[in-house]
């Protein structure tokens, strides 16, 4: 019977706590996102599938789930990514917006992944994009808000892992035939297939010294004055030396490790990559970079820099959502004529702030579930109205009953 009702492979339930977990830490980012002048946008779950493959790089072409649309017969896609979406918004919509613009988002991406992968299709995704601004400064602002909103989440111990895909671009132009012998040996960081596959590449003994470098250009923000001996790569290494100094001056509270050789996204992304990551998980947090020649694909040239949050990998390490996530009362009439005196206290404690369940008709096995239910989930307590002029409170921490004759002198109690 219960195969009848199986989810498609990679999707899922988020059964109460679950979904109010992922909805503090959403609520959470959007705030911070907010303070530093990021302004929310909602995009559509689906559009056509030839508009948002426009803006996707080649490894999420390649996990697009799509379908025919029954009332016209186009082909449609679930989005895999949000931010093609924002692109198109902006070079269509934003375009005469006074620029640099702020932007952020959350919503949910589907993509396909292989039988027995492991991997989510559903993920979860809050992000922000900074449009219009090609500098320095973009970028660092850019790092330091991806920072800073995970340790208003309460993660500490981050790590900024930051490289430049812009020179790897550049390289990886000259090596013609090999270059995806290249990338692949780039990708494992192969020292052994890296020195085999340059050696077919009839390219100069300059770039072959630099490529083959690559994997070794690894570790603390020293490298880069061992990096910038390299003049054909000297410019991009500057670049990335003055966003670390915007970074710097936010004086963020993370380890830097620099990384030279990484090959993420670099079909898609055009200057500083970054990724923010914790030791407690193995995948990262946050990643983001420079992609400036997204927008111009559809029809906007537009230099733009942004990140995305991995919403469940950070539920693995962040501590905001625990202490919120709970009841302070229940209310329950002891009795059908005093219903109405019920949802008056039940009303007054929510415009009072707090969470309040109502229990209209509980009889004595429900009214005993409520109690115990309250002490694990520690809450207040469970209001029991007696009269009109008579209330009742099982406090959750100590289990003692205590008697009040208004809501006003129970309140002050605790």
């Amino acid at each position: 019977m219960l195969e009848r009702f199986s989810l498609p492979q990679g999707v899922r339930d988020f059964p109460p706590d679950r979904a109010e977990e992922i909805r503090r830490v959403e609520e959470c980012l959007l705030e911070e996102f907010t303070r530093w002048g990021y302004r929310r946008v909602i995009t559509p779950f689906f559009e056509s599938l030839d508009t948002i493959s426009v803006g996707l790089g080649d490894d999420l072409k390649d996990k697009i789930l799509k379908f025919v649309d029954p009332s016209t017969g186009d082909v449609v896609a679930l989005r895999p990514d949000i931010t093609p979406q924002v692109g198109r918004m902006v070079a269509t919509q934003l375009r005469e917006h006074a620029g640099p613009l702020r932007l952020s988002y959350n919503g949910r991406v589907i993509r396909y992944e292989e039988k027995g992968s492991g991997k989510e299709r559903e993920i979860f995704q809050v992000g922000c994009e900074l449009m219009g601004l090609p500098s320095p400064e973009a970028d660092g602002e850019i790092i330091a808000l991806a920072v800073r909103s995970l340790e208003k989440l309460g993660i500490k111990q981050l790590v900024l892992d930051i490289g430049h895909t812009g020179f790897l671009r550049f390289l990886l132009r000259k090596t013609g035939n090999v270059r995806k012998e290249i990338e692949e040996a780039l990708k494992k960081k192969d020292h052994e297939a890296l020195e085999k596959a340059i050696s077919k590449a009839s390219i100069p003994k300059t770039v072959k010294r630099v490529i083959l470098s690559l994997p070794e250009l690894y570790g603390s923000k020293d490298i880069l004055s061992r990096a910038k001996k390299n003049s054909i790569i000297r410019k991009y290494v500057k670049e990335l030396e003055e966003v670390l100094k915007v970074v710097d001056e936010f004086k963020v509270g993370c380890d830097i490790n620099v990384d030279l050789g990484e090959i993420r996204g670099f079909n898609y992304y055009t200057g500083v990559t970054f990724e923010v990551v914790s030791p407690r998980v193995p995948s990262p947090l946050i990643i983001g970079g420079r992609y400036d020649e997204l927008i111009e694909k559809y029809g906007y040239k537009c230099a733009a820099t942004g990140f995305a949050v991995d919403i469940e990998s950070v539920l693995d390490v962040s501590s905001i959502y625990s202490e919120d996530n709970k009841n302070h009362f229940v209310v329950i009439p002891n009795k059908l004529s005093l219903r109405r005196e019920a949802i008056r206290v039940a009303e007054l404690l929510r415009a009072g702030g707090f969470k309040v369940i109502l229990e209209l008709k509980a009889d004595a096995n429900l009214r005993a579930m409520r109690i115990k239910e309250s002490q694990s989930l520690n809450s207040s307590g469970v209001i029991f109205v007696e009269t009109p002029r008579r209330l009742r409170l099982i406090e959750s921490r100590t289990g003692l009953s205590k008697e009040f004759s208004n809501l006003e002198e129970l309140l002050s109690s605790i």
